[in-house]
């Protein structure tokens, strides 16, 4: 099996295999993973900014949650449908199973899409690794979120999701494509 060193340096060759040419954003996502931080994948189409977040995911097995989101995306589609037995009850909660808050990583593409019910409640969900679920906080087992995007958004309002390391992993990306 090896030491954790070991499996590693294994992993990293394994998808070094599988995404040619991606050695700079295959070291921003091992980073991501081993700090439990969340990385940001800029690029084209086509780049394999979702297949590498898929094989990472398998090769831990962890649990696993993608969506790809539109203008039109609702937070259902994120966070889980509101359970119709909970609202006779007076109370707001979201059936949340095979979800984004019982994922343990995450892809979520074209990041800056979502409207700002879905980007606030992803904020909270990144920075605290809680989701508020009838006002009660819930502890999300989300070790690293991918976004992926095709460009940079305009304007301020989405500030809030840039930190130092994901303009790091940025840079990576853009750095390691062809030209």
């Amino acid at each position: 099996m090896g030491t954790p060193i070991q499996q590693l340096q294994q992993l990293r060759q394994n998808l070094a295999a599988q995404f040619p040419e991606r050695r700079e954003l295959i070291e921003g996502t091992l980073y991501a993973l081993l700090c439990s931080d969340h990385i940001l994948l800029l690029g084209p189409p086509g780049t394999g900014k979702s297949s590498l977040a898929r094989a990472v995911a398998q090769t831990f097995g962890a649990r696993y949650f993608e969506r790809l989101l539109t203008k039109f995306s609702t937070p259902e589609e994120i966070f889980g449908p509101v359970s119709l037995k909970a609202l006779e009850n007076d109370r707001y909660t979201r059936i949340i199973t095979d979800k984004l808050p019982e994922a343990e990583i995450c892809v979520i593409d074209e990041t800056f899409k979502a409207n700002s019910a879905i980007l606030n409640t992803l904020l909270t969900v990144m920075n605290e690794r809680l989701f508020h679920n009838d006002g009660q906080p819930t502890p999300c087992p989300l070790v690293t979120l991918f976004g992926a995007s095709n460009e940079l958004p305009e304007g301020r309002e989405l500030e809030a999701l840039f930190k130092p390391s994901v303009r790091i992993a940025c840079l990576l990306f853009f750095s390691s494509m062809p030209a």
